[in-house]
């Protein structure tokens, strides 16, 4: 007798499409387009840009044509509007099929967040043979372009990673200007008193600035002493939300956490009234 199998449901049915909400400092953004690529990133920033300029003239053309005065002006901006409106919906419409329509965005704050970089040293002669003599050296890791050797050193592969690392340069940075400026005034101290002071913070911010420069080598191999390029990898473009969105995200994550957890307290109570098997007589 043949049987037809019967497809077993997925534990939980789709809840319709997923919303990505990344944080932003104090904020929150929807992400709206993910862009994967430094071209597709220049090449929508460029799209955007133009097309985000060609409506903005178009609403400087309804406010002339809202505002004129004489019948005969209201007439002229009035052609002159309709076909702008025309040209402007199907350039939008071409964009919205690679993109989004932009009158959706045009009155919210929006964001272009890398959340995938790769960072390149750059390098000389001697640090690329150098690189080479590596064991787990790889031809890809090093680009060369034009007359600059470009030896990748770090994959920063979420957002939380690029926040982190852009925090500590800038904290490693601070630190190398406040060792230059202890070296100058050391260099012009007055008196033998002053040196000696000066030294000691001087020898301070040394050892301060050593160290979290070899952290930073350590961790993504970057060290203070050389030049970098940031190639983006992937981006995002996200649409800050505003207080009311915030409230509503909010109260659907503290609606999940409160069915996560009303699950794990009757998890024990259902394995409890489980009925216990019995031990089956042998023969």
């Amino acid at each position: 007798m043949s049987t037809t199998a019967t497809p077993e449901a997925p534990a939980e049915a789709p809840k319709g499409p997923v919303i990505e909400i990344l944080p932003l400092g104090q904020n929150l953004g929807r992400v709206a387009l993910t862009l994967t690529g430094q071209e597709a990133i220049v090449r929508f920033q460029q799209e955007l840009n133009a097309h985000g300029q060609q409506f903005g003239r178009l609403r400087q053309l309804q406010q002339r044509a809202q505002t004129a005065l004489t019948t005969p002006e209201k007439d002229a901006l009035g052609k002159v509007l309709e076909t702008e409106v025309k040209d402007f919906t199907e350039k939008d419409a071409i964009f919205a099929r690679r993109y989004f329509s932009l009158p959706v965005i045009a009155d919210r704050q929006t964001a272009l967040v890398n959340t995938k970089i790769r960072l390149h040293a750059v390098v000389n002669e001697e640090e690329a043979a150098k690189a080479r003599a590596a064991k787990d050296f790889k031809e890809e890791d090093l680009v060369v372009r034009g007359e600059r050797r470009l030896l990748r050193v770090a994959d920063l592969l979420s957002l939380h990673a690029i926040v982190m690392f852009e925090r500590f340069a800038k904290e490693l940075q601070a630190r190398r200007d406040a060792f230059v400026q202890l070296r100058s005034l050391h260099e012009r101290a007055g008196t033998e008193e002053e040196k000696t002071k000066l030294k000691e913070l001087l020898d301070q911010a040394a050892q301060a600035l050593d160290k979290g420069n070899q952290e930073m080598a350590q961790s993504v191999g970057y060290s203070i002493t050389h030049n970098y390029e940031v190639e983006v990898l992937e981006a995002k473009f996200v649409i800050l939300l505003n207080q009311e969105e915030v409230n509503a995200v909010m109260g659907a994550v503290q609606q999940q956490a409160g069915q996560q957890a009303a699950k794990a307290a009757e998890a024990p109570k259902a394995e409890a009234a489980k009925p216990e098997k019995k031990a089956e007589k042998k023969n």
